[in-house]
């Protein structure tokens, strides 16, 4: 019988993480199990297929995704209004029944996506995925939790004391970081496996990248990439603009300063091809306000294109001689290439990943601590520090490889 594994977490290949989650997923799942099917469902099928160009040679299979029903529509909208509601009522917006009818014959669940059960996307989207991992449960399906970041809810203990019930459900739970494991055992769950995340396994693609280079190379390239989830760290546009004022500096100061050029490299695009949620608009807004001479930024800045896929930007990425990114995966495909990574952190994923690759947070910049002299500091100790950075990348990577690979066995030991 072949084994069949549903995805939950899921929904969308326009963020370049969630690709290599699947990427990274399946390939190690049909490492121990060469047959291996997975169902993954998707906004828009036909988008998602041309990402992963071969999906049937993968076992991956997309599936519709389905609307949210109306009453948890309703729910988020009183929610907004009166939080504490949820100590009254918390819904379990589940997947539909001729959905969970044509996943009968599923082997298991795999909750992916990263971090969706965390506070970063707030209550509402926590709450839809957990509705679907109930409802899936609720059919005997064995359901595992794949090298995720879990909350912290502290802040919230009705809420802590929800996902605490729900986690202890699973069947088996996998982490990408030792913060996360803590947490989970600090709540008394024992079915918590450290491992590593998925994409560091995943392979990048060589394709011809010279034409949206920098004509001028100099000492090589640094990549940037920051998104306009951070715009959500400063409290007005005035904040904002201080921000993007500062990132702007800084990359004056790299072309005045050193021998180095800037690839501006999106890692997550909108779903429907707006501004929002989209890193190639906010950086494309970015660079038309660079205050150099024109010709100065066409040699020395350049914007990678939008519509990249996952191997593509890490291959990008791979060839960059430093990286400076806010997308946890855009770090993740940097560290695994033995690129030495600065780290714009906005959510604990980033420190708890750091802490346990270098042992602390030299090479994390939090996002509200955001500045010129940040920045720069920041990448001078990189170009300092560059060998030692390699070494210990050469020397860890292949132990991260190996730790990500053991979630298939984790799972198939358990499910």
């Amino acid at each position: 019988m072949t084994n069949k594994y549903y995805f939950l977490g899921h929904e969308t290949l326009t963020n370049s993480g969630c690709e290599a989650l699947l990427r990274g997923i399946s390939t190690i799942v049909r490492e121990a199990q060469p047959d291996a099917m997975f169902l993954a469902p998707s906004i828009n099928q036909d988008k998602d297929q041309k990402k992963l160009a071969e999906p049937d040679e993968m076992g991956i299979c997309f599936i519709p995704t389905y609307r949210i029903p109306f009453y948890f529509r309703v729910w988020i909208r009183l929610h907004k209004t009166v939080p504490s509601l949820r100590r009254v009522w918390i819904p379990t917006p589940g997947i539909p029944n001729d959905v969970r009818q044509a996943l009968r014959d599923t082997t298991a669940g795999i909750m992916t996506g990263g971090d969706v059960l965390s506070l970063d996307y707030e209550v509402p989207s926590l709450i839809k995925f957990v509705g679907q991992a109930e409802s899936y449960m609720a059919d005997k399906h064995p359901l595992y939790l794949w090298a995720a970041s879990v909350g912290p809810f502290e802040s919230q203990p009705d809420l802590e004391r929800y996902m605490k019930q729900h986690l202890a459900k699973y069947s088996g739970i996998s982490v990408r970081e030792t913060s996360s494991r803590d947490y989970l055992e600090r709540l008394g769950l024992r079915n918590v496996k450290l491992v590593a995340d998925p994409a560091f396994t995943m392979l990048p693609e060589p394709w011809d990248i010279s034409t949206i280079l920098p004509s001028e190379l100099g000492e090589g390239i640094l990549g940037f990439n920051v998104s306009p989830l951070i715009k959500s760290f400063r409290n007005n546009d005035s904040h904002v603009l201080e921000m993007e004022n500062a990132v702007l500096d800084f990359f004056q100061d790299v072309i005045k300063r050193t021998g180095l050029s800037i690839v501006l490299i999106p890692h997550v695009d909108s779903i429907d091809g707006s501004e929002r949620n989209s890193d190639f608009h906010y950086m494309q807004r970015l660079i038309n306000r660079i205050a150099l001479p024109s010709g100065t930024v066409a040699a020395r800045i350049s914007l990678a294109p939008r519509g990249m896929n996952a191997v593509q930007v890490k291959y990008l990425i791979s060839k960059c001689r430093f990286f400076i990114g806010a997308r946890t995966h855009a770090t993740i495909a940097a560290w695994s290439t033995h690129v030495p990574t600065v780290s714009i952190a906005y959510s604990v994923k980033a420190t708890g990943l750091n802490t346990d690759l270098f042992g602390d947070l030299r090479y994390v910049i939090r996002t509200p601590e955001l500045s010129r002299i940040a920045l720069w500091e920041s990448l001078e100790r990189m170009r300092a520090e560059e060998h030692e950075i390699k070494a210990l990348l050469e020397q860890r990577i292949p132990e991260w490889k190996q730790r990500a690979r053991s979630a298939a066995d984790h799972m198939i030991s358990v499910c």
